[in-house]
């Protein structure tokens, strides 16, 4: 039977080994070579368009295109430079040089200047020209400067050859080094030890030992004591073999008297093995009966055991099913909140912008009447005064409501943004909340209930901060709906308060609103629970509540009320204070 050599079986999965992380090392070192590379250009295309920034573009703001043509030129000889496009203000090409692909195949940044990535070898820089004139910057065009995946390669290709011949003499030198130590360490004292226990011999134990000639404390001389020891083994074993033969024809001849005996007893005996025989017989029948009784009670336990199976199944679609839904109703219960932000923003923007509008009418039709005069040659000084003032006064009110609106805009943006996210982010905790409350003023003053929050203004967070908003959002819109239920406008109470307490925040929500039940409380957190079945309630928001403290922000909550009382949440929040 053809054998493999442990020798070459091993030096072969070292070297496999050591190929495999040379070839994965040094293909890192040459992708960090052109990566590294690809950023210098980057970068020169950088310093080259802060150097011609100014010059190109005096000469784009004075219409001077030779001076244009004449940079271009110059741009173009840079080694680093494989393409040039030049395009004013209102993205008109006014130079293309060298290899430059459409500026449509690379992302649109809304940003001064970015890096383009690569794409079908080329990679570039993308800068907007700015002109300063009277203090004052203006855009007058842009520049993009391509480079090429050539140009990176050759200049990385000394390196290239460097590390590929590194790998190859390393490889080389291990190749021959571990050849060499197996050959001597392995090979060579392996067939020394086969050819001597070939020449073994059972007749002659003394000489059939082996004796290794070189390689002293390593594991061949344990191997060559432990065969020499199972050599005096067998000599020890053939001596007590031959006391044994001597003591056994001995104990043949005693057997010989103990069969004639035997065979007497056994004639005896068989007469009663007969009739247990005929009890076994008799037993079997009845075990046979029985192990086909058990056969069929296991057949049909195994198609309980089937149909139970398939019932379990059935049983784990359904409530992955309902777990689906349940889902997509949490969902939909957030952006019908996220909808409800959207109708009163709508609502409170309006009374901004009318103004502004209105303001706006106003100073368009005195600013035409006055050049009509003007043009007339009648205008008055009063007359012009007169426009002057009515735009001093138009002024400050297109300001202060342009303003309100601008920040009302802003406070529903972070809102929006903050809950249909779980993006985690430094917050101030009082300013967040006072962000949250703006965007629920619409719903506010349907009630006009007393808000009073006592929250410190130095506690700074970081956290998931659309948890937060969601968690105030559902909270004072509960309170709204359900708790000042019945009750007049403007008698309604809401009270927040909120300290740190060593690496955690609490947090203590009340209003004075009717309160709930021990029955209410007790299912407050449920899913589906809510006493607005028929007023378009869907039960989710207490539970989405308790979900964002416990899993989103790993605290806890319990509430207290009593009816009539009003409803009190209290919620104890780990948190990463900066």
């Amino acid at each position: 039977m053809a054998t493999s050599s442990i020798s070459k079986s091993l030096l072969t999965s070292v070297l496999s080994v050591y190929f495999v992380l040379t070839l994965i090392v040094t293909s890192v070192q040459i992708v960090g070579e052109y990566y590294d590379t690809k950023n210098m250009l980057v970068q020169e295309l950088s310093n080259q368009q802060s150097t011609i920034n100014h010059s190109l573009a005096r000469s784009l703001w004075e219409y001077n295109t030779p001076q244009v043509e004449a940079i271009a030129d110059g741009l173009i000889n840079i080694p680093a430079i494989a393409g040039l496009v030049i395009r004013d203000d209102t993205g008109r090409m006014i130079s293309q040089r060298g290899r430059t692909p459409p500026l449509s195949a690379f992302p649109t940044v809304e940003a001064e200047s970015y890096e383009l990535p690569e794409r079908d070898g080329v990679f570039g820089y993308h800068s907007e020209l700015v002109f300063e004139f009277s203090g004052a910057s203006t855009r007058v065009g842009d520049v993009t400067m391509y480079t090429t995946r050539d140009i990176a390669i050759e200049r990385i290709k000394v390196s290239l050859y460097f590390i590929i011949g590194s790998a190859i003499l390393k490889s080389t030198f291990l190749i021959l080094l571990f050849s060499v130590a197996f050959h001597r360490m392995l090979s060579r004292p392996m067939r020394d030890l086969i050819g001597q226990i070939q020449n073994f011999r059972l007749d002659d134990l003394e000489h059939s030992k082996i004796h290794v000639r070189s390689l002293r404390d390593t594991e061949f001389i344990l191997l060559e004591r432990a065969y020499n020891q199972l050599v005096e083994n067998l000599k020890e074993y053939q001596e007590d073999l031959e006391r044994i033969q001597t003591q056994l024809m001995k104990m043949n001849r005693k057997l010989d008297e103990q069969n004639n005996i035997l065979e007497q007893e056994v004639a005896r005996k068989t007469s009663n093995m007969s009739r247990v025989l005929i009890d076994l017989e008799r037993q079997k029948q009845d075990l046979e009966s029985r192990q086909e009784f058990l056969q069929e009670e296991i057949q049909r336990r195994l198609r309980v055991e089937e149909e139970l199976r398939d019932a379990n199944k059935r049983l784990s679609k359904s409530l992955a099913d309902l777990e689906k839904a349940q889902d997509q109703l949490i969902e939909s219960e957030k952006m019908a909140s996220l909808g409800g932000l959207v109708a009163g923003l709508t609502h409170d923007m309006s009374t901004p912008i009318g103004i502004c509008v209105t303001a706006a009418s106003t100073l368009r039709e005195h600013m035409h009447e006055v050049v009509k005069k003007l043009h007339n040659k009648t205008l008055t000084k009063e007359q012009l005064e007169c426009l002057l003032q009515i735009g001093m006064d138009s002024l400050p009110l297109l300001e202060n409501n342009l303003a309100r609106a601008s920040e009302l805009l802003s406070s529903f943006k972070q809102v929006a943004i903050d809950q249909t996210s779980e993006a985690i982010r430094d917050i101030n905790i009082k300013d967040y909340l006072d962000g949250v409350i703006k965007t629920l003023k619409p719903k506010l003053k349907s009630y006009n209930p007393e808000l009073i929050i006592d929250c410190p203004d130095d506690i700074h967070v970081r956290c998931p901060a659309g948890a937060f908003a969601q968690i105030f959002t559902n909270l004072i819109i509960n309170s709204l709906i359900h708790g000042f239920e019945n009750k007049p406008t403007g008698t309604g109470k809401i009270s927040i308060t909120i300290k740190r307490e060593q690496d955690c925040l609490l947090i203590r929500y009340s209003d004075n609103g009717k309160g709930l039940t021990q029955e209410q409380s007790e299912k407050l957190f449920d899913q589906f629970y809510t006493t607005k079945h028929q007023q378009g309630g869907s039960g989710l928001g207490t539970h989405i509540i308790r979900n964002l403290v416990y899993q989103t922000l790993n605290g806890t909550i319990y509430p207290e009320s009593k009816p009539g009382q009003g409803l009190t949440y209290i919620m104890k929040l780990p948190m990463t204070f900066i």
